[in-house]
């Protein structure tokens, strides 16, 4: 592993999730959401645990809004989980989308070159290792 492939790991998880979604969002059909939900619930209990601390310390609000927009993304995963009509149910899904999209562009372009200048190489692998070791875990 080297320097700055914890980002690249992300960002390619938010990829494939947007993806995901896209396909979901284009086609009505819902068969993809269980994957996008256990990726997403993957994805944000990794970050939420792992990248978030350590970047509290450099930008504190940048990080209360992200739990924040994760705070929203969980309810919504939560109400679609639930969710009875299919109207209803694609509506929230588009909803999600728009949050989750807004959400890893910020990530991407704010919280990951931040991350980059402010942990070591060391902590970036040490993250990756607990993130991979949660994922092996739940998926």
């Amino acid at each position: 592993m080297s320097k700055g492939d914890i980002y690249k790991i992300l960002k390619d998880e938010h990829d494939n999730v947007k993806e995901l979604f896209k396909e979901t969002i284009e086609t009505g059909n819902t068969s993809k959401f269980p994957e996008i939900k256990k990726q997403l619930e993957v994805h944000m209990a990794n970050e939420e645990s792992f990248l978030y601390p350590p970047m509290e310390f450099v930008d504190e609000e940048m990080i209360k809004k992200n739990k924040y927009e994760h705070e929203l993304a969980w309810n919504k995963l939560l109400y679609l989980d639930n969710a009875q009509s299919d109207k209803d149910w694609m509506e929230n899904m588009k909803e999600l989308n728009n949050l989750i999209i807004k959400h890893v562009e910020r990530e991407e372009k704010e919280l990951f070159p931040k991350a980059s200048e402010t942990l070591s190489e060391e902590a970036e692998e040490d993250i990756i290792k607990l993130m991979e070791e949660e994922k092996s875990t739940r998926m």
